[in-house]
């Protein structure tokens, strides 16, 4: 009996012990361990209201989570992968992307899918699409003859009542939208929509601010507009689960004309698509040649254009850069699906899941694709939403600069791609000298860009940011780019980029990886995977500069990192740099010697009078499990050094010598928390 309680005894407290000792573990805050090296504190670690105000001030185009996150920099990273999870949870409906990427515009519509406007009590059950093309001329004040009607009767009898149905919610939906396009912009004269229209992004893409694009953006009721296309989402996700289910013959033919453009049906085979002003297309399948918008609005008075292709390895082109097209909505809205087959899409610009004043969408949902546009594609939103969403297979975009998931102002951009060995290139080849950071690279702001209209050193009209987000759920993956990308911020835009698994290369040049410029929000994170990042000039891999965030975090895997200046957790002139690898087995490559990175901060001298005196610059590098090598570069650009200043199961500090609040920290930890800066994995329930 005695031996008996003795083992029970002996059991009890060790189990007790392991059980204490796992909770002072799992207790361990590395954080706040390592601020505490530089005398610091987590609530420190804030971009206070002051510094917000006296250098950036109030802006009516400002994303309404912006202010409140630069001031919670530590938790800014959950908040941000709370935005991925959710689109990555919601991406097979349009309808809940569309609604989510208006939320974070700041337009909270549509809430709820259940209080959504349906249109059975529209529908007529004999003839549904017959009414339903009729009600679109009654709109319009232009009313069927009795001839016409009969006519139409006859066409569309052809096609199975199920089809019709479907298409006739689309319809109506598509009408509606009108209607609430047209009173969203109600306040701007009509001749100006139509100006407007031939160059919407203007003040993007030309050096002197557009009075009439200013004007528009500033006037425009975004919310009704965004109400009724996410409704128009909702009917679209509808018609194609409804598509999904239906028994079309392959020889069905549909072609009329409306107020509105062009509804077709086309037969299961090869066509050459050259119809303009669409208004609704669907073909059966075929390897087919798109040379129209197909999918885009081709006019101020063609609000909806919706371009549906069930099959075959299909070719969309537009050489012509002012045909908007491949899912483009401006001043309306565009949507572009194509279900099966390798397809290639190429364009100019405005393209490929773009929005201005309005909604472009593209989802390709399987296939081996090759996506190349110049400018303004692949998930791009400039005062609109602009997404492009491929479902699966190895795939390719290629583009120059404002693209691969890119928000301007009022603008948000989404790329998403679920799977296969991708390769993002933000050509940075073919150098036009413009770059005011290096002649020798191209501006980017792609593969998830933010970015804003800055002009207090101009004529002062500076326009808040947007949101750019390229996330890819797994596969290995490469991606390149010049100047700003790859998770970059500028002038109160957010840019993420977002790597779930596979062994990825990324590879830019100055103000990439995490690196944020001039007022930006900027992450880089990936989750799984053995990585490599490459960063050239300055400005990267978790750094923020002039009253910026910037993270680049890690979760695991055996990683690579060269690194320039002000790199791996750097912070310049009141901006805050942040860098997390959370488990594996680490290199640290230095392009130089003692710069400000792993943990460090430099800033300018300002005078006591400057409301910037003592503002705070930080730093911050953790380095969580594994073995890990720190090394700088030789004389002979080989990376055979070692680098004294950090190493494995060490902790190092910086504090300014001159700067008041400029100040970094680093470590290199077995273990330990890191709560907020590495968000929780999601639930799997």
């Amino acid at each position: 009996m005695k031996h008996s309680f003795l083992r029970w005894f002996t059991f009890f407290f060790s189990v007790f012990f392991l059980f204490q000792m796992n909770m002072a573990a799992a207790e361990v805050d590395i954080v706040k361990d390592v601020l505490q090296t530089i005398e610091f504190s987590k609530e420190m670690c804030v971009v206070n209201e002051e510094a917000i105000q006296k250098t950036y001030g109030d802006d009516p185009f400002r994303l309404p989570f912006f202010n409140e996150q630069l001031q919670n920099p530590l938790q800014t990273p959950s908040v941000l992968k709370n935005n991925v999870d959710y689109c990555i949870t919601h991406r097979n409906s349009l309808r809940n992307i569309h609604w989510y990427a208006s939320y974070r515009l700041g337009y909270m519509v549509a809430a709820y899918p259940q209080y959504e406007p349906t249109y059975e009590h529209r529908i007529v059950e004999s003839a549904p699409l017959l009414y339903a093309i009729s009600d679109i001329y009654l709109l319009h004040k232009k009313p069927l003859s009795s001839y016409a009607f009969a006519a139409l009767k006859t066409q569309t009898e052809e096609i199975p009542l199920d089809l019709q149905r479907a298409i006739a919610n689309v319809l109506f939906a598509s009408m509606e939208f009108k209607l609430a396009r047209d009173k969203a912009f109600f306040n701007i004269p009509t001749e100006h929509l139509i100006q407007a229209f031939q160059n919407p992004a203007a003040i993007l893409t030309e050096d002197t601010l557009d009075e009439t694009i200013f004007q528009i953006a500033s006037d425009v009721n975004y919310g009704q507009l965004y109400f009724a296309s996410i409704v128009l989402s909702h009917h679209l996700d509808a018609f194609l689960q409804a598509l999904s289910d239906s028994n079309i013959p392959d020889s069905l033919s549909f072609s009329t004309n409306t107020p509105m453009g062009h509804i077709l049906i086309h037969p299961t085979k090869d066509t050459l698509h050259t119809y303009r002003n669409v208004l609704f297309s669907l073909d059966l399948g075929g390897n087919d040649h798109y040379m129209n918008s197909a999918g885009g609005n081709d006019s101020w008075f063609n609000p909806v254009s919706i371009c549906i292709d069930m099959n075959g390895n299909d070719q969309y082109s537009m050489e012509d850069p002012s045909v908007y097209s491949q899912g483009a909505g401006v001043f309306g809205f565009g949507a572009l699906i194509d279900f099966q087959g390798d397809d290639m899409y190429q364009s100019k610009q405005y393209s490929q899941g773009f929005g201005c004043f309005g909604v472009g969408l593209l989802w390709d949902q399987n296939g081996t694709d090759q996506y190349s546009c110049d400018y303004l594609a692949q998930g791009s939103g400039v005062f609109g939403i602009g997404i492009l969403h491929d479902t699966s297979a190895n795939d390719t975009y290629h583009t120059y600069s404002f693209g691969q998931g890119f928000g301007y102002v009022k603008g948000f951009g989404l790329l998403l791609d679920d799977a296969g060995d991708d390769v993002y290139i933000a050509n940075d080849e073919d150098v036009a000298g413009t770059n005011p950071q290096s002649s020798d690279h191209n501006t980017s702001f792609c593969q998830g860009a933010g970015f804003g209209r800055r002009a207090d050193l101009s004529e002062g009209n500076s326009m808040s940011g947007g949101m750019g987000v390229l996330i890819d759920i797994e596969g290995n993956d490469t991606y390149s780019c010049g100047v700003f990308g790859q998770g970059t911020g500028y002038w109160a835009g957010t840019g993420v980029l977002y790597d779930g698994k596979g062994n990825d290369s990324y590879k830019g040049v100055w103000y990439v990886q995490g690196g944020a410029a001039h007022f930006g929000i900027a992450m880089l994170m990936d989750d799984e995977g053995d990585d490599t990042y490459d960063a050239l000039l300055n400005m990267a891999q978790g750094a923020g500069h002039d009253v910026s965030l910037g993270y680049l975090i890690d979760r695991s895997g055996n990683d690579t990192y060269t690194a320039p200046n002000l790199a791996l957790g750097g912070g310049n002139t009141n901006g805050l740099g942040f860098f997390v690898d959370a488990q594996g087995d680490d290199v640290y490559q230095l392009r130089r010697n003692n710069a400000t990175n792993l943990g460090k901060a430099s800033c300018e001298v300002f005078p006591n009078t400057s409301w910037r005196f003592g503002k705070l610059t930080l730093g911050l590098f953790i380095d969580r499990s594994g073995e890990d090598t720190y090394v700088s570069m030789d004389e002979e650009g080989l990376f055979t050094i070692p680098y004294e200043r950090a190493g494995n199961e060490k902790s190092w500090s910086f504090v300014h010598d001159k700067i008041a609040n400029t100040v970094g920290c680093g470590i290199d930890i077995s273990s330990g928390d890191i709560d907020g800066l590495l968000p929780s994995l999601p639930s799997t329930d």
